[in-house]
């Protein structure tokens, strides 16, 4: 269905859009309405209903004329009120425009306070479809189109026709995408395809035409969300608990504290049963130089990451997933702020197999083939190729000192940490914002420093921690010249021979009018 639009190209939201915004209030109110007047139609044909006019003695009471109960005239205002209640929504809709031109995405709203939103098409973050459970009723979705400058700063096209939704975000990112001939992964004197091995090839693709590389099946998500810290210690206690209760005395004592726990429960079932419908129905699919993920079980969402707005990639193994090899992939974009519960734009693979996460590691631009990616995600010990932290840091970790560590390759940094929960950190030298060096007083007792590559804020932290203080000075020396040699050729900028530069003398990737980071 194609929405209709006027000579300087602004179009109309779908027609059913207010019942979707604020039609829920007034399905509730209809309801109520009808409920009541069905009551007092019944009760009118019920003889022993005392009808009004007609109590003896001609009292006070019996002369009351009640507007509730009378059924013609309650039906009277249920009529008024749901045409007030369509009349203002209709208008509503009628004011409601939004276009797309060359240069941004605009939408008037408003009657009495009228609003003009712009997106300027260069500050577009990502643009995703979302379809709540009555929009996929009615085949409806709502664009979101993210833009650099928090959370406050989204556009929001509710509703359009499905069809017509998913052509406004194809259109949106053609404008607004960047062909990169140079995946900000490669080495810049590298003639080899950047693409990794086994990466689809980066032509431009329809997103609905897309075939998914990875399609994360419900039963495994299903078994992952519920093999999680929270819910095993939430077993524990339950199993503790039981156990006292087959103690007279101590069973007594349980039952009387057991109302205190029910708040953790919900609470721990709630933010499980949430990771279930926000990553239920998972798939991830490349198109051209985006990632397109689908996900959600009652609010289905259809977003595009641009690859060129990723900064830093991570993949994430628990303990309790280590027996099936899964893996969680995660991700920093720029413009987009994510946490450790898995946002919808930073979670890029909910639950994996090692090929499944190798493969979209290969999509995002990381190289399977380099031995240097198996080693930050399986590997344990010293490995050729990287540094870690000295003896002396089993004194502050005990479990993990031997597979904290870091690796240089042309393209990347990679950082692996976590004895009991594997973490891989993967940042492109293009993508280093800047480098800081911490200590604390028993590191500095122990001779030891903590390196990080400040990214974008975002679930991934690329941390080196208890490496040794040379060590960490020649971290962020080594880390720096890659980054400025990655950076040279997207900037155009070289300083004067032999001028020393600094990470942080970079240009901000979330500027208006800022360069692409990578060729």
């Amino acid at each position: 269905m194609t929405e209709p639009h006027d000579d300087e190209g602004w179009q109309r939201l779908h027609p059913l859009s207010p019942l979707l915004r604020g039609g829920i209030v007034m399905l509730a109110v209809l309801g109520y309405g009808v409920s009541q007047l069905f009551d007092n139609v019944l009760g009118s044909f019920d003889p022993g209903t005392v009808v009004p006019g007609d109590l003896p003695d001609g009292g006070d009471a019996g002369r009351e004329f009640s507007y509730t109960t009378h059924p013609v005239v309650a039906l009277a205002l249920l009529v008024l009120v749901i045409a007030a209640v369509a009349g203002g929504s209709w208008v509503s809709w009628r004011f409601a425009r939004f276009r797309v031109t060359a240069r941004q995405v605009e939408l008037r709203s408003g009657v009495v306070f009228r609003q003009h939103r712009q997106v300027p098409l260069e500050r577009i973050q990502a643009v995703e479809t979302t379809r709540p459970l009555l929009a996929r009723l009615l085949g409806l979705a709502q664009v979101v189109v993210q833009s650099a400058g928090g959370s406050d700063s989204q556009l929001t096209l509710a509703f359009l026709d499905a069809g017509r939704a998913e052509e406004v975000r194809a259109h949106l990112l053609e404008l607004a995408g960047r062909a990169d001939e140079q995946g900000a992964w490669a080495d810049p004197r590298d003639p080899r395809d950047p693409a990794a091995p086994g990466a689809p090839p980066a032509a431009a693709v329809r997103a609905e035409d897309a075939a998914p590389l990875v399609t994360v099946p419900n039963d495994r998500l299903f078994v992952a969300t519920i093999l999680h810290g929270s819910t095993i210690v939430l077993g524990a206690i339950v199993l503790v608990g039981l156990t006292a209760v087959g103690i007279a005395e101590q069973g007594i004592r349980v039952l009387a504290g057991a109302p205190a726990l029910i708040p953790v429960v919900l609470g721990l079932a709630i933010g499980r049963v949430k990771e279930l419908l926000v990553h239920g129905n998972f798939s991830i699919a490349r198109t051209g130089t985006s990632v397109r993920v689908r996900h959600g079980l009652t609010d289905l969402r259809t977003s595009s990451v641009p690859l060129h707005r990723l900064q830093a990639v991570e993949a994430v193994q628990p303990l309790w997933w280590r027996p099936w090899g899964w893996w969680r992939v995660r991700v920093n974009v720029a413009g987009v702020q994510g946490d450790d519960s898995g946002g919808d734009e930073t979670t890029l693979l909910p639950v994996g197999t090692l090929d499944e996460t190798l493969l979209v590691l290969a999509t995002l631009g990381v190289r399977p083939d380099d031995p240097l990616v198996l080693d930050a995600l399986q590997g344990t010990g010293p490995d050729a190729g990287w540094v870690g932290p000295p003896r002396e840091a089993r004194l502050l970790d005990p479990w993990a000192w031997r597979r904290i560590g870091y690796a240089l390759s042309p393209g990347a940094v990679h950082i692996r940490s976590g004895r009991w929960t594997r973490h891989a950190v993967f940042v492109p030298h293009a993508r280093v914002q800047s480098i800081t060096l911490s200590r604390g007083p028993l590191q500095a007792r122990l001779g030891l420093a903590s390196a990080r590559v400040v990214s974008t804020p975002g679930p991934v932290a690329a941390v080196v921690p208890h490496l040794a203080a040379a060590d960490a000075e020649a971290f962020l020396a080594v880390v720096g010249d890659h980054a400025r040699e990655a950076r040279r050729p997207a900037t155009g900028t070289r300083g004067p021979a032999g001028a020393p530069h600094s990470v942080a003398e970079t240009v901000d990737p979330l500027a208006p009018d800022a360069p692409p980071l990578v060729d």
